[in-house]
């Protein structure tokens, strides 16, 4: 098993902003000359999380999530940003075959910002493991 790593940067804002990252992810496939295996995707922090999306679904999403965790009322105050973090996840996992990402047409993978930010930077590692 081989594996390929590299670590990106991208700056965000937020709150409940979704960063396209598929670009990023594309990219390092093609610097490690990637055709078959797994890319693991992951980002740094308590707060930031992952997610595959299909084009049109933004909306809907962020809605969803906005409703079903809401900003205000909690002790902590930017709770709910830790609490869709942990639900979503900070961690992602897609296999790639004949060099591309296995994910329909219509997908893309994304960074949610959570927090209420400018100007972040997240740090983003993309490992890829091939056979």
């Amino acid at each position: 098993m081989k594996v390929c790593s590299k670590i990106v940067e991208i700056r965000t804002y937020g709150p409940m902003v979704l960063h396209p990252i598929t670009y990023l992810v594309k990219d390092v496939i093609s610097e490690c000359k990637a055709s078959m295996g797994l890319v693991w995707i992951s980002v740094e922090g308590a707060t930031p999380a992952l997610i595959v999306l299909s084009k049109g679904m933004h909306k809907d999403f962020l809605n969803f999530i906005c409703r079903f965790i809401p900003f205000n009322g909690w002790r902590h105050g930017n709770a709910y940003a830790h609490l869709i973090s942990t639900l979503i996840s900070t961690n992602i996992v897609i296999p790639i075959m004949d060099g591309s990402l296995v994910l329909s047409p219509d997908d893309d993978i994304y960074l949610l910002e959570t927090r209420s930010v400018h100007n972040h930077v997240r740090r983003i590692s993309i490992q890829i493991h091939t056979v």
